[in-house]
């Protein structure tokens, strides 16, 4: 590969070179002359799964080789996964990454491996192969969605998790394949049982109690705390800014018997139980912060740095701020000092000093970090009689845990499920003149809108967006976009007018950012749309006829007799004919009324496409963390007929010839004017000299 990206793929094959090397995804990666702008390659979203790579040299899981080392200053190569048998016959130059310069695996970030893949025969764990301990997954892991989704990063737009239920890797989703019926999927590996391990040999031959590190391997299950079975996994860790001076840390489940102790800079503080889902702590956005979760069995240990939990924008009433770098600017005006953190209001400096932003008066702050006694929520909201507080990766309504994010705005209900790839507290969520946004910045740094689309600046950069904001004022349609190069923007979400804007640039390539736009519009935009029009359909037709007055006719039907049971169906079809048509003239000519009046609420669910619709009884007085949604029932009691729902797949909108033709020649055209400018610009640069 010289140029170009390989995305959104995985590859199930056996690759053997009888001379010089071989990769699992890429054979050889000339990277000679890359540049953050010229000759960019990109390894992204990209699995290898129960593969096997041989070669005499240079043999690697995702990279053969590569001609020189990875570009440092921004990252082009992140969030893959590796499950793999890599063998090399020159031992030093094999790799479950890169197999000729295992030094360089560090600069393919976020990328994960199967803890038992093999490295010449080894598992890879138990060899130097320069690969984190943080980066190994087990069965266990790779059995939940989020592991997938939000860990390693393939986010929900391309892949589908059904198969995850069956024991097989996800797949690509059906709308992105020419044909679909040909991916049979990937088996998910089984981890080895404890005897297994303890009859592994590493290393050298000769000595098999000492690995290539010079680890003692005598037993490695009890090394590695490996259950009889197989290896037990603890809960996995999401860690988010609450405040401008705390931190929260969400555990996924409160497995019995299991405990943490925490560190800060290296010195152990405290050994908790593990009784909640969800531990506050005071935070300076400076220590490093260590978690050790134990179960007497695994032991696992997550490093937070200030990186992983800062937040770096905030948008309240008129007054915006943001950091760069560790300089804080308010409305466009540089403050004096360093800051570390940016959060609802105020900004946190590094002398542990907090700064309200409205009135730039300074107080006391957090100066070293501690657990807190008591647990803080995101947001808290009192619906309808009913508590809401709102955590990083979970609810709970009245103390019941629930899976859903849920929000409160302009007193309507809105829900978001915890499996779409969102960054923690990073969405829009409104209902403003007769329309309902929700929109996300997912881990990708992507804008997507779930319900009706934002109203964006001209030339808005949807990518490469490290946060988003909204007013925390109820009665401004605002939001803030930080990007990654240190661009800032706020603007009105209704109108698109922009209200602040800095002098920073925010921009990619154009040929990049146009061929992803080509390449997304269709099947992302139009099939959401398409999807959520259906769900308001049926979120109508649902407040006209519930799901249970639909099942007891449809009981009275089955019980009766041949002759009523004709009536009463003739009957039946006349009034849902009614029903649905009042529901098209509804949605299409009165949607405020659905919006404030509405016990129903529309809900996409990633990992199908569609737009479920759910009771807000069933939300708030429910006591299943996962609530049963309408449409589920629907489909349970085979009412679909009856409320005109289809369930069937559908051909998704594809760009025909001529549209094709024209977005390639479009990039064309800004191409050959991209490098006209290039090529003047040199030249005045000729004159000059």
């Amino acid at each position: 590969m010289n140029y170009g990206s390989v995305t959104n793929v995985y590859v199930n094959a056996n690759v053997e070179a009888y001379s010089y090397g071989a990769g699992g995804v890429v054979g050889f990666l000339d990277n000679s002359s890359m540049t953050a702008t010229l000759n960019r390659t990109n390894l992204n979203y990209t699995m290898l799964l129960d593969a096997a790579v041989t070669a005499p040299s240079k043999a690697g899981g995702l990279i053969g080789d590569i001609a020189t080392e990875i570009y440092r200053d921004q990252s082009f190569y992140y969030n893959n996964y590796v499950d793999a048998d890599v063998t090399s016959e020159n031992t030093s130059t094999g790799s479950l990454i890169i197999g000729g310069r295992p030094d360089e695996n560090s600069y393919i970030t976020n990328t994960y491996v199967y803890k038992f893949s093999k490295l010449n025969g080894n598992y890879v764990y138990a060899t130097n192969d320069n690969i984190n301990d943080k980066q190994y997954l087990i069965r266990t892991d790779l059995n939940n969605q989020s592991t997938f989704s939000s860990k390693i990063g393939l986010g929900t737009t391309y892949w589908n998790y059904a198969p995850l239920s069956d024991g097989k890797y996800p797949k690509i989703k059906d709308s992105y394949l020419y044909k679909p019926e040909l991916q049979t999927g990937v088996d998910l590996p089984t981890d080895p049982e404890i005897a297994e391990l303890n009859a592994l040999s590493i290393g050298d031959e000769n000595d098999n109690n000492v690995n290539g590190t010079g680890a003692n391997t005598n037993n490695l299950a009890e090394e590695n705390r490996i259950s009889t079975q197989s290896i037990e996994s603890l809960p996995s860790v999401s860690v988010y800014p609450v405040s401008v001076n705390e931190i929260n840390i969400d555990f996924s489940s409160i497995p019995e018997q299991t405990c943490f102790t925490y560190y800060v800079n290296g010195e152990e503080k405290e050994t908790i139980d593990l009784e909640q889902k969800t531990y506050t702590f005071k935070y300076n956005y400076q220590d490093t912060l260590k978690i050790k979760l134990t179960n007497g069995t695994d032991e696992e240990t997550i490093t937070i740095n200030p990186d992983d939990a800062r937040s770096e924008a905030s948008l309240i009433e008129n007054n915006n701020a943001y950091l760069l770098g560790t300089n804080l600017y308010i409305n466009g005006e540089l403050q004096q000092g360093e800051y570390v953190n940016v959060c609802d209001g105020y900004a946190l400096n590094s002398n542990g000093q907090m700064l309200d932003i409205a009135t730039k008066q300074l107080s006391d702050g957090a100066t070293e970090t501690s657990l807190e006694n008591t647990t803080k929520p995101i947001h808290t909201y009192n619906y309808k009689e009913n508590n809401i507080e709102v955590y990083g990766t979970y609810s709970t309504i009245n103390d019941n845990i629930k899976s859903q994010i849920y929000n409160v705005r302009n007193g309507q209900l809105s829900a978001i499920s915890n499996y779409v790839d969102m960054k923690v507290d990073n969405s829009i969520i409104d209902n403003y003149n007769d329309k309902e946004y929700q929109t996300i910045l997912t881990s990708n740094g992507e804008l997507i809108d779930l319900k009706e689309r934002l109203q964006y600046p001209d030339n808005f950069l949807s990518s490469n967006i490290k946060q988003i904001v909204q007013n925390a004022d109820t009665e401004k349609a605002e939001m803030m976009v930080l990007y990654n190069t240190g661009k800032a923007i706020v603007f009105n979400y209704v109108t698109g007018n922009v209200i602040y804007e800095n002098d920073e640039k925010a921009d990619e390539g154009l040929v990049s950012y146009l061929t992803r736009s080509f390449s997304n519009i269709w099947s992302d935009c139009e099939d959401r749309g398409q999807e959520y029009a259906k769900g308001k359909e049926l979120e109508e037709k649902l407040a006209k006829l519930p799901v249970e007055e639909a099942m007891q006719e449809n009981n009275k039907t089955e019980n009766s007799s041949s002759n009523e049971t004709s009536t009463i169906r003739n009957n039946n079809s006349n009034t849902l004919a009614n029903v649905n048509a009042d529901t098209n003239s509804t949605v299409n000519n009165n949607v405020s009324n659905t919006i404030v009046d509405s016990n129903y609420i529309t809900v996409y669910n990633a990992d199908t496409g569609e737009y479920e619709v759910y009771s807000e009884d069933e939300i708030l007085n429910g006591e299943d963390e996962n609530p049963v949604s309408e449409t589920e029932k629907i489909k349970e009691n085979g009412l679909e007929g009856v409320y005109g729902y289809d369930t069937k797949e559908e051909t998704k909108p594809q760009a025909n010839g001529a549209v094709i033709v024209i977005a390639i020649i479009a990039v064309a055209i800004i191409a050959l004017v991209f490098l006209r400018k290039v090529i003047v610009k040199n030249n005045k640069k000729e004159k000059n000299k």
